[in-house]
């Protein structure tokens, strides 16, 4: 007869710590497309931004099951202006429209973005697009 060396606790514990570190790789793979995000969006956003507020506005978090994980962004651009607190709180609005599993929301946080945006010029549209692309590259090389 064969006795396990092992107990269903031992397994369970086994698999929990696989679970946290694939969750633990999960959040640095959104944590890393937030901040290519975020670049893009400063770095080739077509806009003139006088004041700062818009490129200041701009920043990610990422949620796990409606709960911060990780944020970034929201870096003063220029001397003065409310981009960074109007960006900070509009993200917190956003939160409770993701309740469950992990998400990745980057947002330019001033009222005006979606109106310079209908403008043709580029506020997060390059950013939406590369993490279209980015996201599912990244797990899919997180899968193997």
């Amino acid at each position: 007869m064969i006795t396990p060396q092992f107990t269903p606790d031992d397994i369970e514990r086994m698999l929990q710590e696989k679970i946290a570190k694939y969750e633990e790789k999960i959040v640095r793979i959104l944590r890393i497309v937030g901040e290519k995000c975020i670049n893009e969006a400063r770095t080739n956003g077509s806009y003139q931004d006088q004041t700062g507020n818009l490129r200041s506005s701009i920043g990610y978090i990422v949620l796990k099951d409606g709960k911060p994980i990780e944020k970034g962004g929201f870096k003063l651009t220029k001397s003065g202006g409310n981009g960074q607190k109007e960006g900070e709180t509009f993200i917190n609005k956003v939160i409770s429209q993701y309740p469950s599993g992990f998400v990745l929301v980057v947002v330019a946080g001033m009222k005006y973005a979606s109106y310079v945006e209908a403008r043709n010029y580029n506020v997060l549209s390059s950013a939406e697009l590369l993490a279209e692309k980015e996201v599912p590259k990244l797990l899919k090389a997180l899968s193997q």
